[in-house]
C-alpha cells in the first residue's frame, strides 16, 4: 500500500509540476506581450511629443481636404424600400420567370401585377351632416351621391398633362389609348348607367361580381363597397303572363310574392385609375399624370356631399421624403444647438478638473473631421450616399461625444494627479512623457476595445448580409469608425500633447490665468467626503454579512431577470410594411386612406401560383393538387376566400382540341393566365397560373409566415416546379431578412464583446461586467423601440437598428 501511495503521490506531484510549468509559460507569454505593447506605446508617446505640431497640421490638412472633396463630389441616392431588396432572392428570380412566360399584361389586370404601376386609388365616403354616424347619414346608395361620384370621374378624366417638349397634351383616356388600347378603371361599375338605375334595388350576386354587359364595366363588391356593406330581404311581387283564354278558365292566377336579397347599405365607394407602362417614357408620363391628379384631389377638389381618401403608387414615400427634406434644416439647427451645449458642459467639466476646458472641444472637432473625411473618401470613389446615411453617421458622432466626455474626464484626472500644487509663476516641473504614457496605458485599451468590437461586428454583418443596403451601411460605418480612430490617435492626441505643454508653461487656460492652488481643493474634497460619505461607509461596513449575501443574491436575481427580459424583448421584435407615424400631420387624406384600407377592407395583394412547364391538366390528380394548394392558401390566417382558378371556368378539352383562335377559346376570366404552344400539330398548355389573396397588407409576422408556408406548400406539391409569387413578396422577404440580421447583430455584439474583453484584459470579472453593461444598454434601446414603435420596425426605421453596436 505504501508503494502504491508513493507512486500516486509522485504522479500527483508530476501533474502539479506540469500544470505549474504551463501556467508559467502562459504568464511568461502574457508578460512578453505586455512588454511589447508597453514598448510600442512608449515609442508612440515619444513620437507624439516630438512631432505634435506636425501631426496636428498633417491630420488637419488631410481631413479638411477630404471634407472639401465631399462637398465637391457629393452624389445623393434617394432612399426607398427597394434598396433593401435582396438581388438573388427567390421572389426576384420568380419575377423574371413570370415575365419570360407571360410577358407584359396588355390589358392590365390588377391581380397579374409584377410590381406597382402608377395608379390613383380613391376611397369615397359621405360627409356627415350631423355628429351622429347613422346609417342614413353614411349610406352611399343615394342618387345625389352617385351623381357626385360621376362628376368626380369627369373632373379626373379632364385633367391634362404635357410631355417633355410641351408639344402634346394627354388626359387619362389618351394615356390609356397609348398604353392599353382601352381604359380599365377598377370599380368602374360605379360609373355605369345600370348601377345608377339599380342602386335602390341592387340584387346580391353570389359570385360578388357586378357586370354591365353593354359597356363591360365591372366591379367586385368587396372592393367597390368595402366589407361592411349590408343586405336585406325585400319582397318582389311578380306576375307571370296569363292569356285571355286561360284567364277565363283560371280566375286571377298570380304568383306568390318572393323574397329577394338586395344591398341596403354601402358605407364606401372605391375607384382605382390604373395605368400599365411598358417603356420609361410611358412611366414618366404616367407618374406625372398620377401626381397631377393627386395634387388636384388633395388641394382643389371641393364637395358638399363626399370627402376623399386618396393614395398613389408613391404617395407614402413621396410624403415622407418631402417632409424629411423640409425638416432637414430644423434638424440640423437642433443638432448644432446640441453640439454647442455638449461643448459647453464638457468644457465646464474640464475647467472643474484642471482648467483645461478646450481639450474636449478638440475631441468634438476630431469627430467632425472624421465624419467629413469618411464621406469625402466615399465621394472620391464616386459612390452615391444614401439619404439617411449622413444622419446615421451624425448620430454615431453624437454617441461618440459621450465617449469623448468620458475620455476627457479620465485625462483631466490623470493630469491633475501629476500636477504639483504651487502658487509660483515658474513653470511646473512635470514629466509630459510620463503623463502621456499614463494616459495611453489607462485609456487606449478601452478605446481600442470598443473600436475593435464595432469593426468586427459590422464586418461580419457586411459579409453575411444578402441586402445591398446593409452591406453599404456596415462598410460605411466600418470606414467611419476606422478613420475616427486614426483621427483620435493623431489630431486629438497631438492636441493633448500641446495642452500638456501649455500646462507646463502655465499657459493652458483660454484666459491665460495661472493654475490655481490645488491644496484647498483637495482639502475641500476631503471635507466633503467626510461629511457625505463617511457615515454611509461605516454603515455599510457594519451591516451583518447575512444581509450582504441576501442583497447580493437579490442583485444576481435582478440581473438574471434583466437577461431573460432582454432575450424576450429581442424575440418579440415584429415587422410592419409601413408605419403611419412617419406621415406628416398635414397628410390627413393619406392617413385616412391607410386607416380605411386596414379597417374597411379584407383585400390585400393577390398571390399567384405559377406552373412553368407543361403538365396533364385533364388528369384528375393534377386538378385535385391544384385545388388542394388553393385550399391550403385560403386556410391561412392572413388570407381571404378569394380564388381564381381557370380550370373551374374553362373547358380543357375545348382549349386543347378546338380549331378556333386562342383568344377566342379562352374566356375573359382566364385572359393571359394560360400560355399555349404548338408541338407536332398538337396544342399543349405550356404554362398557367391561378390565384388566392391576402386579406391585408400589414407585413407582420403572420404575413411573413404565410409567405413561407406557401413556399413550403409549393415544394411539397406533386405538381412539378410550381411556385408562388406576389408583388409584396420582395418586401416581405426583405423584412424577414432584416429581422434575422438584427437578431444576428445583437448575438454577434454580445458574444464578440465578451470574447474581446476577456482576451484583452484576461479577466473574467471585467468581461462579465462589460457584458452586463451591454445588456443594460440593449434593454434601453429595446425599451425605446417598444415605446415608439410597439416592438416593430419597417423600412423607414430599420437603418436605425443597425446602430446598436
Amino acid at each position: 500500500m505504501s508503494e502504491i501511495q508513493m507512486i500516486t503521490n509522485n504522479e500527483v506531484n508530476i501533474t502539479m509540476s506540469n500544470i505549474s510549468k504551463d501556467n508559467n509559460r502562459i504568464q511568461m507569454s502574457k508578460n512578453s506581450i505586455q512588454e511589447k505593447i508597453n514598448k510600442f506605446w512608449n515609442y508612440y508617446s515619444k513620437f507624439l511629443i516630438r512631432f505634435s505640431w506636425l501631426i496636428l497640421i498633417l491630420s488637419l490638412c488631410i481631413t479638411i481636404g477630404l471634407t472639401i472633396c465631399f462637398f465637391y463630389f457629393i452624389q445623393i441616392y434617394q432612399f426607398d424600400e427597394t434598396i433593401f431588396f435582396m438581388q438573388n432572392s427567390q421572389a426576384i428570380k420568380n419575377v423574371q420567370r413570370i415575365q419570360t412566360l407571360f410577358g407584359n399584361d396588355k390589358n392590365f389586370r390588377v391581380h397579374q401585377q409584377m410590381s406597382l404601376y402608377p395608379a390613383v386609388d380613391i376611397i369615397i365616403k359621405r360627409k356627415l351632416q350631423t355628429n351622429s354616424e347613422h346609417v342614413n347619414e353614411t349610406n352611399m346608395l343615394t342618387n345625389d351621391t352617385i351623381n357626385e361620384v360621376r362628376s368626380l370621374d369627369r373632373q379626373i378624366q379632364s385633367i391634362r398633362i404635357s410631355n417633355n417638349n410641351n408639344s402634346l397634351q394627354y388626359n387619362y383616356s389618351l394615356l390609356c389609348a397609348i398604353m392599353n388600347h382601352a381604359c380599365l378603371i377598377d370599380g368602374n361599375y360605379l360609373l355605369s348607367d345600370i348601377f345608377r338605375q339599380d342602386a335602390s334595388y341592387l340584387k346580391r350576386k353570389p359570385d360578388e361580381i357586378y357586370f354591365d354587359s353593354s359597356t363591360g364595366a365591372n366591379g367586385i363588391s368587396s372592393f367597390i363597397f368595402s366589407k361592411h356593406h349590408q343586405f336585406m330581404n325585400v319582397t318582389s311581387p311578380e306576375s307571370d303572363y296569363v292569356d285571355e283564354e286561360e284567364e277565363q278558365e283560371y280566375l286571377d292566377v298570380t304568383t306568390q310574392a318572393t323574397l329577394t336579397e338586395i344591398i341596403s347599405y354601402v358605407p364606401i365607394f372605391r375607384l382605382r385609375y390604373s395605368l400599365n407602362v411598358t417603356t420609361n417614357e410611358m412611366r414618366y408620363l404616367s407618374t406625372i399624370w398620377e401626381n397631377e391628379v393627386l395634387r388636384y384631389l388633395n388641394e382643389k377638389f371641393q364637395s358638399k356631399l363626399i370627402y376623399l381618401s386618396v393614395s398613389g403608387s408613391t404617395s407614402i414615400s413621396d410624403a415622407v421624403s418631402k417632409q424629411a427634406r423640409n425638416e432637414g434644416p430644423f434638424i440640423a439647427i437642433m443638432l448644432l444647438i446640441f453640439f454647442i451645449f455638449v461643448c459647453f458642459f464638457i468644457s465646464i467639466q474640464g475647467n472643474f478638473h484642471t482648467s483645461v476646458g478646450y481639450l474636449s472641444l478638440c475631441g468634438i472637432i476630431s469627430l467632425a473631421l472624421s465624419s467629413g473625411a469618411t464621406f469625402g473618401l466615399i465621394s472620391i470613389f464616386k459612390i452615391q450616399i444614401i439619404e439617411p446615411m449622413a444622419l446615421i453617421v451624425f448620430v454615431v458622432a453624437i454617441i461618440d461625444c459621450i465617449r469623448i466626455s468620458i475620455l476627457c474626464g479620465e485625462y483631466h484626472r490623470i493630469i491633475k494627479q501629476h500636477i504639483r500644487a504651487s502658487s509660483t509663476n515658474v513653470s511646473l516641473k512635470i514629466d509630459i512623457e510620463k503623463i502621456l504614457l499614463s494616459i495611453i496605458t489607462s485609456s487606449r485599451p478601452y478605446f481600442l476595445f470598443s473600436t475593435l468590437i464595432q469593426i468586427i461586428v459590422y464586418l461580419i454583418i457586411s459579409l453575411i448580409s444578402q441586402m445591398p443596403c446593409t452591406k453599404y451601411l456596415s462598410l460605411t460605418l466600418i470606414l467611419y469608425i476606422f478613420i475616427n480612430y486614426l483621427t483620435h490617435c493623431t489630431f486629438f492626441s497631438s492636441c493633448l500633447i500641446i495642452t500638456l505643454k501649455r500646462i507646463k508653461s502655465r499657459r493652458h487656460c483660454l484666459s491665460c490665468h495661472h493654475i490655481p492652488n490645488d491644496y484647498h481643493i483637495k482639502n475641500r474634497k476631503k471635507s466633503i467626503e467626510k461629511i457625505f460619505f463617511q457615515k454611509p461607509k461605516k454603515f455599510i461596513k457594519n451591516i451583518d454579512p447575512i444581509f450582504k449575501k441576501f442583497f447580493a443574491g437579490c442583485i444576481c436575481l435582478l440581473t438574471l431577470i434583466c437577461i431573460i427580459c432582454c432575450i424576450w424583448l429581442i424575440l418579440s421584435i415584429d415587422t410592419r410594411l409601413f408605419d403611419d407615424k412617419f406621415l406628416p400631420r398635414n397628410s390627413s387624406s393619406l392617413r385616412s386612406y391607410m386607416k380605411s384600407q386596414t379597417e374597411d377592407y379584407n383585400i390585400g395583394p393577390v398571390i399567384m401560383f405559377v406552373i412553368p412547364q407543361p403538365i396533364d391538366y385533364i388528369n384528375k390528380k393534377n386538378q385535385l393538387s391544384i385545388r388542394r394548394i388553393i385550399e391550403q392558401c385560403q386556410n391561412e390566417t392572413t388570407t381571404n376566400n378569394f380564388k381564381l382558378v381557370w380550370i373551374d371556368q374553362e373547358d380543357i378539352n375545348h382549349l386543347l382540341t378546338s380549331k378556333d383562335p386562342i383568344n377566342v377559346r379562352v374566356t375573359p376570366y382566364s385572359q393571359n393566365d394560360i400560355v399555349f404552344s404548338e408541338e407536332n400539330n398538337k396544342t399543349i398548355i405550356k404554362a398557367s397560373r391561378f390565384y388566392c389573396q391576402y386579406n391585408s397588407i400589414k407585413g407582420n409576422r403572420e404575413d411573413l409566415r404565410t409567405m413561407n408556408n406557401l413556399y413550403t406548400y409549393a415544394q411539397q406539391s406533386s405538381i412539378p416546379s410550381i411556385f408562388p409569387y406576389s408583388l409584396i413578396f420582395p418586401h416581405y422577404e426583405s423584412l424577414g431578412q432584416i429581422r434575422m440580421e438584427i437578431y444576428l447583430l445583437i448575438l454577434l455584439m454580445t458574444i464578440i464583446t465578451f470574447l474581446i474583453a476577456f482576451l484583452m484584459f484576461m479577466s473574467f470579472e471585467k468581461a462579465l461586467l462589460i457584458f452586463l453593461h451591454l445588456l443594460i444598454l440593449l434593454s434601453g434601446s429595446l425599451t425605446c423601440l417598444y415605446l415608439f414603435h410597439n416592438f416593430s420596425f419597417d423600412f423607414a426605421s430599420a437603418p436605425w437598428l443597425y446602430l446598436n453596436p
